[in-house]
């Protein structure tokens, strides 16, 4: 792959930790406890940089996820025109960011982070309507609790407040809870201010 480098000013340090491999993989940021969308746009060891979904991120302490790789901490540095970089506080294996193995492995479902969020919930399944509710979501899928059991495999559609009804199929069911993959995924941007909009809502009540 191309390798190029996230610095944003000084393109003269050519030192091979600053050295960044350019992919495209959906991330999850946190600071102080609000969770914010992110595009990975390039990793090397000791850093990223990444296409930011909102206005509210800022410079100073985060956390970054992967998939259901274990979170890790560092520093946003710099933002710039919806894009920032961030510095890792201790150096990682950069394949983390690329390997797709919890697809392979049935304890590891995801290969995108969710954001925990409790919401009301509809489901259309074979002409009847459940009522659900949301559990955690992405722009990929969500998780929901209902009423009655759902067999994994059934598709269905999903309606949730001040989004457009989405086609899905139920990909796993464990008791109530029920994990959904959207047929087609809610755009970055869409999901990313619908989960702020119900932070804020969350935050005022």
């Amino acid at each position: 792959m191309t390798e190029v480098s996230i610095q944003p000013a000084d393109q003269s340090d050519r030192r091979s930790e600053n050295r960044h491999r350019m992919i495209m993989r959906a991330g999850l940021l946190d600071q102080v406890g609000k969770p914010f969308f992110c595009l990975i746009k390039n990793v090397s060891s000791s850093g990223i940089q990444v296409k930011l979904y909102t206005s509210a991120a800022h410079t100073g302490k985060v956390v970054i996820r992967v998939a259901d790789e274990n979170p890790i901490e560092g520093q946003i540095l710099w933002i710039r025109d919806g894009s920032a970089g961030i510095s890792f506080d201790e150096s990682i294996d950069s394949a983390t960011f690329l390997r797709l193995q919890q697809k392979l492995r049935p304890e590891r479902r995801r290969a995108v982070p969710r954001v925990k969020a409790t919401s009301y919930a509809a489901l259309l399944v074979a002409g009847r309507t459940i009522q659900a509710v949301l559990r955690d979501v992405s722009y990929m899928g969500a998780k929901v609790t209902t009423s009655r059991w759902l067999e994994a495999g059934t598709s269905i559609s999903i309606r949730l407040p001040d989004l457009p009804e989405m086609r899905g199929s139920v990909r796993w069911t464990e008791g109530s809870d029920s994990g959904i993959a959207f047929e087609t995924p809610i755009p970055m941007h869409v999901i990313s201010q619908w989960i702020e909009g119900r932070l804020r809502v969350a935050t005022c009540s």
